[in-house]
């Protein structure tokens, strides 16, 4: 009886061996790694580029002055208005230049509506100036001598206007201060918004 008994001792402790062996021990099992994004998973796409609207009208520096009152420097159509408190749009133009009937145009077309409300004075500077090298417009001292024209030859000098280029666009509003300065080819949009200014 012995034989039999050694040998269930002998298969028990193999068993208990195996259990303990398959409970503990051992390499822990690896952490779970996060799944990798796909290949073909969409991007979002990039802000589009922000494009600057195009300046049709480039502007002088905004300004809200007295109209310069020198009585010897001003035409006297000019003087006369101002005296009256008439809303003004002052034009300076170089009838040489090919962009002159453009911009005449423009004023043309917005005066069929605001006509009345607003008086126009064009001058012709295109005799009293002469073109520098940067293109910019400079008085001839010559005609700023003559009598006759020296008023408008003053009006665009340093020391009034300060004109540099043509055409050259003011507005005045009825107490006699500058609202809006422009100097080039003027949009209709941008003129009627500052006609509207001096005479809502």
């Amino acid at each position: 009886m012995r034989r039999p008994v050694a040998a269930l001792i002998a298969v028990t402790s193999l068993a208990v061996t195996f259990a303990l062996v398959g409970c503990g021990g051992g390499a822990e099992p690896a952490a779970e790694q996060p799944a990798a994004p796909a290949a073909d998973q969409a991007q979002a796409p990039a802000d589009p580029a922000v494009t600057p609207p195009v300046d049709l009208s480039p502007l002088e520096e905004s300004v809200y002055e007295p109209f310069p009152r020198d009585e010897e420097a001003l035409p006297a159509e000019l003087a006369s208005r101002l005296d009256a408190g008439q809303p003004l749009l002052i034009v300076l133009i170089d009838r040489s230049q090919a962009t002159t009937d453009d911009h005449e145009a423009v004023i043309e077309n917005l005066m069929e509506k605001y006509r009345g409300l607003i008086s126009v004075l064009a001058f012709d500077v295109g005799k009293f100036v002469t073109q520098g090298e940067e293109g910019l417009v400079v008085v001839d001292e010559k005609i700023s001598n003559d009598p006759v024209s020296a008023p408008v030859a003053r009006l665009i000098g340093a020391d009034m206007l300060d004109v540099r280029f043509t055409p050259y666009t003011v507005i005045v509003d009825a107490n006699g201060y500058i609202t809006w300065r422009h100097r080039g080819v003027v949009n209709d949009k941008t003129l009627e918004r500052e006609i509207i200014r001096v005479t809502d």
